[in-house]
């Protein structure tokens, strides 16, 4: 009797083991994704000449490992293959705004003039779109168990990119990469200025719908949003509600 209750014991250890471990191996670490978000700050942020930030995305598709518990990214690495004066020089330029490497891409925004109008194309949406032939397509194609992560300065604003009527919105291109074997993330820092007042409630569980959702506020802060089925997102991952 006691060598049944033993082994049952063990088993149940056993399986609860691989079960942590399996999840562990589904998602990133938070600690090492800060880690992450602030070696793109460092190295492929996009700054105008006046000195003030501009809104860029970056992806990357990297061995699993490097998305893992104890994994410090330098240049010496981790995307190694990637020129962070090349990335900033590309995503810099409005005409195309757009650069793709061997395991990153990178955009800013593009500015198109037509004979009605004039507009920027988001640079999440230059990442995402065309959903089937997308620069993050292409790059999810070449390591199929990668860790991929998806980072923008701004959140995806609601009346374009996280809107499914709107040309440029980017949902049909995270239902796409939700496809992808391994672990997935999806990062933005700040707040787009016009969406503070949106129900990002709602609007954020499209994303979560295909891929977790994360902000990372800082090197040190990184906050995991949740959000998935019934459960509401994070109040780290929204707006703080003003007096």
């Amino acid at each position: 009797m006691k060598f049944t209750v033993f082994l049952s014991g063990f088993l149940l250890l056993f399986l609860l083991t691989n079960w942590t471990e399996s999840v562990e191996d589904d998602h990133v670490d938070t600690e090492t994704l800060a880690h992450i978000i602030g070696f793109f700050e460092n190295n492929y942020k996009r700054v105008d000449n006046d000195g003030h930030p501009r809104q860029y995305a970056v992806a990357i598709n990297v061995p699993k490992n490097q998305c893992q518990q104890n994994f410090k990214p330098n240049v010496d690495n981790f995307l190694t293959q990637e020129k962070a004066e090349k990335v900033k020089t590309d995503i810099k330029d409005e005409k195309n705004a757009l650069y793709q490497g061997k395991e990153l891409i990178a955009a800013g925004t593009r500015k198109v003039v037509n004979k009605s109008n004039q507009f920027n194309i988001h640079s999440e949406s230059l990442l995402l779109n065309p959903p089937d032939t997308s620069p993050m397509t292409n790059l999810l194609n070449k390591r199929k168990d990668g860790c991929s992560v998806f980072y923008t300065f701004e959140s995806p604003c609601v009346q374009s990119c996280l809107n499914l009527t709107r040309d440029h919105n980017i949902i049909k291109g995270l239902e796409k990469w939700k496809e992808h074997n391994g672990i997935k993330a999806f990062v933005f820092k700040n707040f787009w200025k016009f969406d503070k007042k949106e129900d990002l409630q709602t609007k954020f569980k499209q994303i979560v719908a295909n891929v977790p959702l994360y902000r990372c506020e800082s090197e040190n802060e990184c906050y995991a949003c949740g959000g998935e089925g019934n459960t509401p997102i994070d109040q780290h991952c929204l707006p703080q509600k003003q007096n």
